[in-house]
């Protein structure tokens, strides 16, 4: 393990997008071992924080009810060091309203929000689960925009118009760029990328899982810091992928540069995005994520959210 690698193994984490590892669990007592077992995981690895994907409608083979699961599920969230919450996740193609019902039924304590992909047809057509998900201020988070889909920044743009509140996997933002080729002013974005960078709207990027799944061509290329640099609220995440948050930090050390002040932007950035309350994020900055950083010296990039931490903006 490198230096840095060894920095950022004892950093805390703070994790948006998350799926629970594992064939899907069939009875009450082994989907709580389950999810118990993959947060243990996530503390060995300092994430303080995550919103841990479950996808229900995989869980009933056996006769649970989506009701059922997520009453396992929580069951299994007594893992000390990591606050989880759990966010239910419709298949592309499932029972999109059921599930929506659901996590309005749930919301509150462990159950943070919602999730959904667009699957092989248009967001619109589950337009009733998402207003009813609007209407009773549940957040949700749609996975839109990722290569090899079939919806690109037009996908991006239904899931805004719809009501996510962040965007995970949405590689294709750069598609809707443009050059200034008369003011001079360098990469644009368009109308919809606009709208994302200007409302600081948070992309979950999962770089590593990206790369696998063919939306960029290797992590040199991915548009993470691109979109960094243009002003975009973007955070980094593993996604499904296999490896930790940790490994994924290291990767963009040693591919691009990232240290420190870095990582503690993503993190910052990824607690102003958490389904949280105002004063949990305040609390989750202050308590944990600040002094770690201050331990390593890390001067620049602390000074703007003052003694109060006051990172709202």
């Amino acid at each position: 393990m490198n230096d840095i690698s060894a920095v950022v193994a004892d950093l805390p984490k703070v994790l948006l997008h998350d799926h629970l590892a594992g064939e899907p669990a069939q009875n009450p007592d082994a989907l709580a071992a389950q999810v118990r077992g993959h947060l243990e995981r996530l503390a060995a690895d300092r994430v303080v924080h995550v919103e841990l994907r479950i996808t229900p409608e995989l869980h009933t083979a056996d006769g649970l009810t989506l009701q059922e699961v997520i009453d396992c599920a929580v069951a299994g969230l007594d893992v000390p060091l990591v606050d989880a919450r759990l966010i239910p996740t419709a298949l592309p193609d499932g029972d999109v309203a059921a599930v929506a019902e659901l996590a309005v039924r749930n919301h509150g304590e462990h159950v943070a929000g919602f999730a959904a992909t667009a699957g092989t047809g248009s967001l619109t057509r589950h337009s009733d689960a998402f207003r009813l998900l609007r209407e009773n201020y549940v957040p949700f988070v749609v996975d839109a925009g990722l290569d090899g889909g079939h919806g690109g920044i037009e996908e991006i743009g239904e899931a805004l118009q719809l009501g996510a509140v962040r965007l995970g996997h949405a590689v294709n933002l750069v598609d809707d760029f443009h050059i200034d080729t008369e003011g001079f002013e360098g990469v644009l974005p368009g109308r919809v990328s606009g709208w994302v960078r200007d409302r600081h709207v948070t992309v979950d990027l999962s770089p590593t899982h990206e790369v696998d799944a063919g939306a960029v061509p290797d992590l040199a290329e991915h548009p993470l810091t691109l979109l960094q640099q243009l002003g975009f609220t973007c955070t980094v995440n593993t996604g499904a992928g296999a490896g930790t948050l940790s490994e994924e930090f290291s990767r963009l050390a040693e591919v691009h540069g990232y240290g420190l002040e870095e990582f503690f932007d993503l993190t910052v950035n990824a607690v102003k995005g958490a389904f949280l309350t105002e004063v949990e994020r305040q609390d989750l900055l202050e308590r944990i994520i600040l002094p770690a950083y201050e331990a390593q010296d890390l001067e620049a990039g602390l000074d703007e959210f003052g003694e109060h931490g006051d990172f709202t903006g």
